[in-house]
């Protein structure tokens, strides 16, 4: 009987010591039972075409105790990848087309938070020529090689009367190619490299950021896509369905639509990428 009275006794101080730690309370007397502390050191992944933009946007963020990071990743596949893992927070460096083709082709649930931040255009560059027309027979021609920006440059060669694509088809590949007169020989590769590609082939299609990314004049184009096409490439904020907080997205996107980095932007870019709210 006095070995069973001593077991109470245990059991008894265990469940106070362990309602004292789940009664943890803060200075104010709130209850911090159950809750983690906040994150405030957030991590954005982006390619080195957008870091510039997020470095602008980080006093405004970086308010109330708040840390932005900016981590950048040397290609526009990764910083997915990170963001699917937990390695990052959030992602900004894609427009919803890119994000659309990578859920579709990786399995993945990636979302966007709200809509586009900035914009900007793709025009068709050349080291060779000062017009589309003087193209040769058999030219090289450097585009994209992700699906969205391939077919957004499909597009613009299609708009300047280079090449004619089949009808109906969203993001259009070589293969949707069904007039190509000039028998243009398309060549793909990353987006980031398209600007030393230059030296190599006749002309580039290469989206106005990252030519003034690699200091090529952007308004130095021969030619542009149509200019409807631009609005529908607009850059989003991208969050992990399953660990994403939308209040600190929403922090985020309040910082970059700050007046800093309108003029940032401005300043920086001169008209090659432009406010999309």
């Amino acid at each position: 009987m006095h070995f069973k009275k001593i077991i109470s006794l245990v059991l008894v101080i265990g469940t106070i010591l362990s309602l004292m730690g789940c009664g943890k309370t803060t200075p104010n007397g709130a209850s911090t039972a159950g809750n983690q502390p906040e994150k405030k050191n957030i991590i954005v992944g982006t390619s080195p075409i957008f870091k510039d933009i997020l470095i602008a946007a980080k006093d405004e963020f970086n308010k109330e105790g708040y840390t932005l990071e900016v981590k950048v990743f040397d290609d526009l596949v990764t910083p997915n990848i990170a963001l699917q893992e937990g390695s990052v927070d959030m992602s900004f460096h894609q427009h919803e087309p890119y994000l659309t083709q990578y859920n579709k082709s990786k399995g993945t649930d990636l979302v966007k938070y709200n809509g586009g931040i900035v914009k900007y255009f793709m025009g068709i560059y050349s080291d060779k020529i000062k017009n589309v027309n003087d193209l040769k027979d058999g030219a090289s021609v450097s585009v994209p090689n992700d699906p969205s920006n391939r077919g957004r440059a499909l597009k613009a060669l299609q708009a300047n009367g280079l090449i004619k694509l089949k009808e109906g088809v969203d993001t259009p590949t070589k293969l949707d190619i069904v007039e190509n007169k000039k028998n243009l020989n398309i060549v793909e590769m990353d987006v980031i490299k398209l600007v030393s590609s230059l030296k190599d082939v006749d002309c580039s299609t290469i989206i106005s950021v990252v030519a003034v990314n690699g200091n090529l004049d952007p308004t130095s184009a021969i030619a542009v896509e149509d200019p409807g096409e631009s609005a529908k490439y607009a850059i989003i904020i991208v969050l992990n369905k399953e660990k994403h907080s939308e209040a600190v997205a929403a922090r985020l996107e309040t910082s970059l639509k700050s007046e800093k980095v309108k003029k940032f932007l401005e300043e920086r870019y001169k008209g090659a990428v432009l406010p999309a709210f």
